[in-house]
Order: structure tokens, then C-alpha cells, then sequence
């Protein structure tokens, strides 16, 4: 079982619905799936789980582990890909941390996914995680294999790449199994900006940048109305596409 964590400290850059088309890709490729998303704003819930919640999500592992994690999985109606989901009270959970009203352990996700692995439940976990670090994300980044970096090719996503590797390897001292498989660029479109947005990160990148572009369309903001991944709602589209490609250099690479 590999997990992969898609990280990125500044939002609008494409975390979400890439966590949710890696997940899709690989559940149409009869791989079994959980997607964890540790995002207080839920959106991958709400694009996977559309139907009303039962139960705790992700806050009730990070508060006080529950004694069988397959109470807080949830079916999507997606074939082999199920859900992790994030409530209202993963919001309420962080913000009573940053008070001091409660102690987070960093450790408890990373003790699911190990349970995860030793019953051979999932081929692939995929999270989704805030763009911020939280207690949440940190978990995230303690629990996973790998990391993706996500990164849009505006000036303040290029630049602010080595700040976040750096803090990501400071998190990476105290769990050294993990790695930066790569950034990837999305909302990419046929101008001088974006070429040198990527010429910019090869240059400057401490990361590897994977040779995938995601192109921008429109199709991915209407697959977010339409609550389903990009390549349900519009299969033959750039993005769905290119998220194909990608995918297929994850497996190259060995990430999945």
C-alpha cells in the first residue's frame, strides 16, 4: 500500500482535484482507493460524498482513535474508491489546538494508515490536505509515502517553492521514510507566462518537476458544480486527459 499526501500551503492551486482525479484514475484502474480528506472546508467530501454524512469523519482518529478505523470509512459511489471524510468538527478540532483547549498527536493518523497496511485494506490512500500547515496536515505529512506539490504558475506559487520544501523537510527529520515525489503544474495554458512559470521552477526547484502539465479548462470548475471528478463529468477533456498522463508517470516514477 502506497499513500500520498497532495500538499501545498497556498490554496487555488489544484490540491483537491488533483487528490480526488489520482484517486478516481486509479479506482477505474481496479485498484482499491481510500481518499482521507483532512481539509476543515471538506471539499473532497462534498465532491465524493454528496449524500448526508453518518458518523465522524477524520476529527474522531485525530481527537481519540475509535477502536476499528472501518467506522470512519464511508462507500463513495465510485467502484473500489472509499472516503475518509472531513466535517465540521475537523474545524472546531484545529481551532481548539491552536487554543490550547485540546493536545494533538501528530502520530494517530500515521497509526491508521499502518493499520490500514497491515490488513492489506487499500492498495492506495491518497489525502488531500489544507493549505496551511494544521494539525491535520502535519499528520498528513507524518502518515504518507510521498508528497505532491501542486503549483500554479503565478509568481507567488513559483517563488514561495523552496520555503516549502524546507518546512516540509523539517517535518520529514522526525519521519525520514518520507519523500517529495514532485511538483506538479497545474492550470497551465499556451502563454509566456506559464512557459516561464515552468522555466522558472526547473530552475529553481529543489524538487523534481514532473514533466505533466495540467492544462486549465473549464471543465474542472464545472466538475466541482457537478460534484464528481473531472474525468467522470468530462472524460476526453484537457484536464482529465492530462490528470491520465500524470498518473501514468506516477507509475513510472513508483509513487503508486
Amino acid at each position: 500500500m502506497k499513500t500520498i499526501a497532495i500538499v501545498n500551503r497556498k490554496g487555488g492551486v489544484g490540491k483537491t482535484i488533483t487528490a480526488i482525479e489520482l484517486a478516481y484514475i486509479l479506482a477505474t484502474m481496479g485498484r482499491r482507493v481510500l481518499v482521507i480528506d483532512a481539509d476543515s472546508q471538506c471539499n473532497a467530501t462534498i465532491t465524493l460524498l454528496p449524500s448526508a454524512l453518518q458518523g465522524t469523519g477524520l476529527a474522531g482518529a485525530l481527537r481519540q482513535p475509535p477502536e476499528e478505523y472501518r467506522d470512519l470509512v464511508q462507500s463513495t459511489d465510485i467502484p473500489f474508491l472509499d472516503l475518509i471524510p472531513a466535517t465540521e468538527d475537523l474545524g472546531d478540532f484545529e481551532l481548539e489546538c491552536t487554543l490550547g483547549l485540546a493536545k494533538p498527536d501528530f502520530s494517530l493518523l500515521r497509526t491508521l494508515v499502518a493499520a490500514l497496511m497491515e490488513d492489506d485494506a487499500y492498495d492506495n490512500v491518497v489525502i488531500d490536505c489544507p493549505p496551511y500547515y494544521s494539525v491535520s496536515c502535519i499528520s498528513a505529512v507524518s502518515a504518507c509515502d510521498s508528497i505532491v506539490i501542486p503549483v500554479g504558475v503565478d509568481a507567488y506559487s513559483t517563488v514561495g517553492m523552496a520555503a516549502l520544501v524546507r518546512q516540509i523537510d523539517n517535518i520529514r527529520r522526525a519521519c525520514p521514510h518520507v519523500r517529495v515525489a514532485g511538483c506538479m503544474v497545474t492550470q497551465w495554458h499556451r502563454a509566456p507566462v506559464s512557459e516561464n512559470a515552468v522555466d522558472t521552477l526547473r530552475d529553481t526547484s529543489p524538487v523534481p518537476i514532473f514533466r505533466t502539465h495540467i492544462r486549465r479548462t473549464d471543465k474542472a470548475p464545472e466538475s466541482s458544480w457537478a460534484g464528481m471528478p473531472v474525468g467522470q463529468w468530462s472524460p476526453f477533456s484537457a484536464a482529465a486527459r492530462d490528470y491520465r498522463a500524470w498518473v501514468a508517470e506516477l507509475a513510472e516514477r513508483g509513487v503508486i
